[in-house]
């Protein structure tokens, strides 16, 4: 079958299977020839690009290498503390390097589970309504830091554990209904 197409396919795919890189050229006694200037220079860019990215990974490595020294040491200073012996904890050395700059923290705060009672459930969600009538978005952790601001101004410690400190009557069944 004269130009089927068929060879000429498989000449293709076999093309791809070898790769996509064109044979290096080579002057007529089979030897390479030398490279040009620019294929020299891109040569060396990529090496130069190369090696640093090759720094860079080895920085990273060692800053969360001592991330790692440091929190490992902060926690077994937490547990002696825990435990009772209250010796003060020694800092492990750390070996001089390239100063690591770190971009300041913001102290995350702590998240504490808050259930709400179907009263309190309830008045969230018409504050939510409240604020989709004027476009407006407004998470209910944003309502209850402000209930907490308002509660510190008006309110001491001592008085709000004197208040809640009436025990709470419980009505109904204890515990989760099983099935």
């Amino acid at each position: 079958m004269p130009g089927d197409g068929l060879d000429e396919i498989e000449q293709q795919a076999e093309g791809r299977r070898r790769g996509r890189q064109a044979p290096a050229s080579r002057n007529g006694r089979g030897s390479r020839t030398a490279p040009s200037k620019e294929e020299r220079d891109a040569a060396a860019e990529r090496a130069r690009q190369e090696e640093l990215v090759q720094r860079e990974r080895e920085r990273q490595a060692r800053a969360e290498k001592e991330l790692r020294e440091r929190e490992e040491a902060e926690e077994s200073a937490r547990r002696e503390r825990d435990s009772g012996d209250a010796e003060e904890p020694s800092r492990p050395e750390l070996p001089e390097s390239d100063p690591v700059p770190e971009k300041p923290k913001q102290a995350r705060p702590k998240s504490i589970p808050f259930y709400l009672d179907p009263d309190n459930d309830d008045f969230l969600w018409e504050i939510a309504k409240a604020a989709v009538v004027r476009q407006e978005k407004i998470p209910a952790t944003a309502v209850l830091r402000l209930a907490l601001r308002r509660l510190q101004d008006q309110m001491s410690p001592e008085r709000i554990v004197q208040e809640l400190s009436v025990p709470v009557p419980t009505e109904g069944k204890k515990g989760r209904p099983r099935k």
